[in-house]
């Protein structure tokens, strides 16, 4: 059950909406859509039941609120990993040495986050009014991709962010299938250290 473990810092009612929201994106995760009630919500956040009608007045409004939580939880995540990785001067393979570990490591710690991302992607394509918040997510990767591409001396870093992000979805859901070390080291690894030293070479 998550722990609102910075309530004693936090407005008591911004800690618990965001201990709502990420109890949102957990239950999303494991149990898929369909398994987001208020009910469900407030238990697994370990809050009562009227925190959850309190500020959300539908699961719907949960299910919308929880993808610009997690994506803006991702957002910040991946820039801190693209910001560490650019001052290190490292080369393509390095880089692709280190995402590749840091997806492993999402795939294996918290799978229940990047399974969400994925259900929020496809629940997009059938209800439009999510479609800006999954788009304003896709946009952010592609920033960011793009900022790595241009550290690795990428001579058109803006055409590969989208071959990039392409490319790291689908090993991230090779990942959530197969979440095992091996698969990590004989496949994800020398993908991406394969395609960054091509685009980095121009």
């Amino acid at each position: 059950m998550y722990q609102t473990a910075d309530a004693d810092v936090l407005p008591r009612g911004a800690a618990r909406r965001d201990a709502i929201l990420r109890a949102a994106v957990e239950l999303i995760g494991e149990q898929g859509p369909d398994a987001l009630t208020h009910r469900a919500v407030a238990e697994r956040a370990g809050v009562p039941l009227s925190a959850t009608t309190y500020w959300f007045a539908s699961k719907e409004e949960i299910f919308r609120d929880a993808v610009a939580f997690a994506a803006g939880e991702e957002v910040d995540r991946l820039e801190r990993l693209v910001l560490d990785l650019a001052t290190r001067r490292l080369t393509p393979k390095a880089w692709a040495r280190e995402l590749s570990a840091a997806l492993l490591a999402d795939a294996t710690r918290d799978p229940a986050q990047p399974v969400a991302m994925f259900e929020f992607v496809l629940e997009a394509s059938r209800e439009p009014a999510l479609r800006d918040e999954v788009a304003r997510w896709e946009t952010a990767h592609l920033r960011l991709a793009e900022a790595g591409l241009r550290a690795v001396g990428s001579a058109d870093p803006k055409t590969d962010a989208h071959i990039v992000v392409a490319v790291v979805s689908g090993l991230m859901l090779g990942l959530l299938a197969s979440p095992e070390p091996a698969f990590e080291r004989e496949v994800v690894r020398p993908t991406l250290e394969r395609l960054f030293t091509v685009l980095a070479a121009g």
